[in-house]
């Protein structure tokens, strides 16, 4: 199940961060960035906003929240992939979907 904290671990590794650096961007603990990416800490309403603001992303979805605004995207998926690369796939169009609500928010 896709939870917050995955959300965040996914949106850093995308950008090759470190969790110290993430840490560090934030202005918060490494250990404190750790514990949202285990779901052991919820994420106040400040800082997940700074959060989707560094990830060009909608604070929707950091927090799982499916926003049927329209946004159609055809996608086939052979028959040969993985259960893991699918998920990756699903992960990389809701991430994609979530930086165009945002971009066109500000418009």
């Amino acid at each position: 199940m896709e939870t917050t904290g995955s959300r965040i671990a996914y949106l850093r590794s995308r950008r090759s961060m470190s969790q110290q650096k993430l840490a560090e961007t934030m202005s918060v603990s490494q250990s404190t960035v750790g514990m949202w990416e285990s779901n052991k800490r919820n994420i106040n309403n400040e800082d997940l906003v700074k959060l989707a603001d560094l990830f060009d992303v909608t604070t929707d979805y950091l927090l799982g929240r499916q926003v049927d605004d329209g946004l159609l995207v055809a996608a086939h998926m052979d028959d040969d992939l993985t259960p893991e690369q699918k998920k990756e796939i699903q992960e990389y169009i809701e991430f994609k979907k979530a930086q165009y609500r945002k971009q066109h928010e500000k418009d």
